[in-house]
């Protein structure tokens, strides 16, 4: 089962640099004829295009696309109680915010409208579709079908309707407060306090992303802008000695022969010795995430010797070719790619590598090697261990002092230990600390088998992997997520700082060389980031209490131990399954909208839930999986009370930070007691719809009004948090799930659903 989940969410692969693909291509679902969701809490399309865009777009670029004036837009901007449209911040149009904007029209715009609204070509678009972090995938694979969007006169009926949402926003008045600019994360990142000096870190290897990285193609941005100073100070202050970004080979190199290359490479080496150099001065080396050979299209197979590297064919939409790593040829490629990448950056730090999962590189990375002519008579583990020796190998003769960092995520358990066994003795290998660890949430067992906080490892796969590795002469890293995870993907920290020092704990008796803390999720310079390097280095002299005393005061610091106890609890009852993970509505949390009729799409993975909860719930009852959200969201409601005690207790200098993170865990706490109702509303919506005897429907849509009205309080909750922090609702490869515009909206949808609920409610 695992397996095919992991297959399910990882079998995309990439596409080729703007340069090499053709004009013509396609949009990833271009053809797509599934009907795009209808917003009925809007009186049109129109009207829900100007909405969702208004604060992040500016009024002449949404004429542009409506092919009016912008008085027009204006006009009927102002008709919903939006207020006159302030200056856009630049980011949304950049690679580093585009992805909000981008979902919010993925229902309301064909690609042609899309491309005009994002300023984009349909090679970038493309590009960035299968090359961002799987974001086709976080789309749902598919582009609902939505006809041309252009301008038309609002009716007597549409105008009455924007009417009623003026009044609905004036209601959240008492709710707002000054926004905090998107993306102004400076500030916030400089108010967390400096670690204790750890002297003699037992840790050769502290690695994390950025907090705010720009995931596809981040250094074509000359300023590499992923990782400013400001970052890479408080990374470093935080014992981070690491970071890394990610990065396609092709891009890196210029063509060679039939292998592909970029003619703009050397911006990008440019660009990563600047990187390099401005991280020296932290004490930060970087490593490139690679994933590698990537997969091309069959166009770039136009040659009979470029015919001879064909491997598999699969992918997204199946229509894209591995490089066989079977032939000799690619393998050299690779090398001496490696090679020149290394030599003309001298002062990196190293790699980790991806075989057997994400993106569709060599044959067997998706397990597919019985179909390739070249590799069926290869064995899986000597295919995986060749591409990883290749890389090794290249990086080594580019610079001798580069470490490469061998991933085993999603490698087949019957080969792993005849992998480790062929790996160059001077590699490390990284597992995920806490894969395959048994639990048990609400009597129901399952295994984990993604990054988890809820869950303390080591897992036994880990270990395992390890005790080989270590036989074989290998260092070693345990993957780990210290901040967050994809249990709650948007918030920068989980306060479950008991779990953090147990799996820190935990982990200081298995020789460990190095921790990687984050994926694209968790990145931020915490305090957990602190605690989990003071507990490994003196696991049996650090307790919680001293560290609080060390970063808030003796007054404080008893509340503050007891607030991180009940995140604690509450978090370990966390029903989790990487079904939940990734197609939960946890992520978007209160925005995620309300459907008086089911949608039929499925939740894409960390993208948009929808109303998908068979999903949600993965291998819980919905009872069960209720009951356990309701013990995360009490952790945190217990938690948050604990924390106005210390506030109260605190003296002036540490009062900002308390209420800092009492704005935080009350955030923590909302998101769970929305996703809450949102899965009594869908269960007793479909109850409603499945059912004929009268008392049960009535009974049904009682239900389903508390849990609407319950909601527009936890937006009246959230909205003025989320207009002050604007950490809330972002995570850097989904940008932001949500913004306070969406909170609005959400508002808005709930009091369209009363109405309905209302008049449903006279059954005959």
């Amino acid at each position: 089962m695992k397996k095919k989940i992991l297959c399910l969410f990882f079998a995309v692969i990439c596409l080729q640099g703007y340069s090499q693909i053709p004009s013509t291509l396609e949009i990833p679902g271009e053809r797509t004829t599934t009907p795009a969701i209808e917003f009925s809490h809007f009186p049109s399309r129109m009207h829900a295009f100007i909405w969702r865009n208004w604060t992040t777009v500016p009024a002449a670029r949404l004429a542009e696309v409506l092919s009016t004036t912008e008085g027009n837009v204006q006009k009927v901007a102002f008709s919903m109680g939006l207020n006159k449209q302030k200056k856009i911040n630049p980011v949304w149009s950049s690679a580093q915010g585009y992805i909000t904007v981008l979902r919010h029209n993925w229902h309301l715009l064909p690609y042609d409208q899309l491309l005009v609204l994002l300023g984009l070509s349909r090679e970038e678009l493309a590009w960035r579709l299968i090359e961002d972090d799987f974001l086709f995938v976080k789309l749902g694979q598919l582009k609902p079908y939505c006809t041309p969007l252009y301008f038309q006169e609002p009716s007597q009926h549409m105008r009455q309707q924007a009417t009623d949402i003026s009044k609905w926003l004036r209601e959240l008045d008492g709710s707002i407060v000054p926004e905090v600019k998107r993306f102004s994360f400076a500030k916030d990142i400089a108010s967390e306090n400096k670690r204790r000096s750890l002297e003699n870190n037992k840790l050769e290897l502290r690695l994390v992303f950025s907090y705010f990285a720009e995931f596809g193609d981040p250094l074509k941005d000359p300023e590499v802008s992923s990782y400013p100073d400001f970052l890479l100070k408080k990374l470093s202050e935080k014992g981070i000695n690491a970071i890394w970004v990610h990065t396609v080979l092709r891009t890196l190199v210029p063509p060679s022969g039939i292998f592909p290359g970029m003619d703009d490479y050397a911006d990008r080496i440019s660009n990563l010795n600047k990187l390099v150099k401005r991280a020296d001065k932290y004490g930060i080396k970087v490593y490139l995430y690679v994933n590698e050979p990537r997969a091309m299209p069959e166009d770039f197979f136009n040659t009979q010797e470029k015919k001879d590297l064909i491997g598999v064919k699969g992918g997204q939409g199946g229509n894209l070719f591995s490089l066989c790593t079977s032939n000799k040829m690619v393998l050299d490629w690779m090398r001496s790619s490696f090679e020149k990448v290394f030599s003309s950056v001298p002062g990196l730090g190293g790699v980790f590598t991806i075989t057997a999962s994400e993106n569709l590189t060599s044959c067997a990375s998706h397990r597919k090697q019985a179909e390739c002519e070249r590799c069926k008579g290869v064995s899986y583990d000597k295919i995986i261990a060749d591409v990883n020796k290749a890389i090794h190998e290249g990086v080594k003769k580019g610079n001798p002092a580069a470490n490469v960092l061998i991933y085993d995520w999603a490698w087949d358990d019957n080969y792993a230990e005849r992998i480790i066994r062929q790996l160059p003795k001077d590699a490390w290998l990284m597992s995920v600390s806490e894969w395959s660890l048994p639990i048990e949430r609400g009597g129901i067992k399952s295994k984990v088998g993604e990054y988890s906080i809820s869950s303390v490892g080591p897992g036994p796969r880990a270990l395992q992997y390890w005790k080989w590795a270590k036989e074989a002469g290998l260092k070693i890293v345990a993957k780990i997520q210290v901040n967050t995870t994809w249990e709650l993907g948007s918030v920068p920290v989980i306060p479950a700082m008991d779990l953090i020092a147990e799996h820190a704990r935990n982990l200081s008796n298995e020789s460990i060389n190095g921790i990687m803390f984050s994926w694209s999720v968790g990145g931020y310079p915490s305090k957990n980031m602190s605690l989990f390097q003071e507990v490994f280095n003196n696991p049996n002299k650090m307790d919680l209490l001293q560290f609080t005393v060390q970063n808030y005061d003796k007054e404080s610091a008893p509340y503050i131990r007891n607030a991180w106890k009940y995140f604690s609890s509450g978090f370990a009852e966390y029903p989790y399954h990487i079904s939940t993970l990734y197609t939960g509505p946890q992520h978007m949390g209160t925005a995620n909208l309300l459907y008086i009729h089911p949608t039929r799409y499925k939740s894409t993975m960390v993208g948009i839930p929808y109303d998908d909860l068979d999903s949600w719930q993965s291998i819980y009852p919905t009872d069960t999986w209720i009951h356990q959200m309701e013990k995360v969201a009490a952790g945190f409601d217990l938690g948050y009370r604990e924390l106005e005690k210390a506030f109260k207790a605190a003296g002036k200098k540490k009062r900002p930070t308390i209420q800092k993170e009492m704005d935080r865990a009350k955030v923590i706490n909302l998101h769970f007691s929305s996703i809450i109702l949102q899965a009594k509303f869908i269960r007793e919506r479909n109850n409603y719809l499945n059912a004929t005897d009268k008392d049960v429907r009535l009974n049904s849509l009682k239900i389903m009004e508390e849990c609407a009205i319950q909601e527009k309080i936890n937006v009246k909750k959230l909205l003025p948090l989320a207009l002050h922090d604007p950490t809330i609702g972002y995570e850097s490869s989904n940008q932001y799930f949500y913004i306070p515009q969406d909170l609005k909206e959400k508002y808005i949808n709930l009091n369209h659903t009363l109405m309905w609920l209302r008049n449903e409610r006279q059954l005959p």
